[in-house]
């Protein structure tokens, strides 16, 4: 899964909600923090690992895997609502996700 095919999963809370629970049911919702694998993009494929188990830093290195975080669910759930009432694309929105971690985070 990338940026992009997460955002349908976003647009509300109510949908963030279930998916947590059926793709992550070992970590709780307020704990879901987003990481990319190598780098920060569109492409990259999206992993989920749980805030309390995780060194707080930016970039980590796991099995010889480098992962970026990019926020937390929740945070990305906020965003992804709050750019989805713009009546832009889901690419466009994960873009926006982007810049906003990169300028604004």
């Amino acid at each position: 899964m990338n940026i992009v095919e997460l955002v349908k999963h976003l647009k509300s809370f109510e949908e963030a909600e279930s998916f947590v629970n059926e793709s992550l049911p070992d970590i709780e919702y307020d704990l879901v923090d987003i990481y990319m694998v190598d780098k920060l993009g569109l492409g990259s494929e999206i992993i989920f690992f749980d805030a309390e188990k995780m060194p707080n830093r930016l970039i980590v290195e796991i099995g010889g895997i480098t992962y970026e975080n990019l926020f937390p669910l929740n945070l990305a759930q906020e965003l992804v609502e709050e750019f989805s009432q713009k009546k832009i694309t889901d690419t466009q929105i994960a873009e926006r996700l982007l810049e906003y971690r990169e300028k604004d985070a």
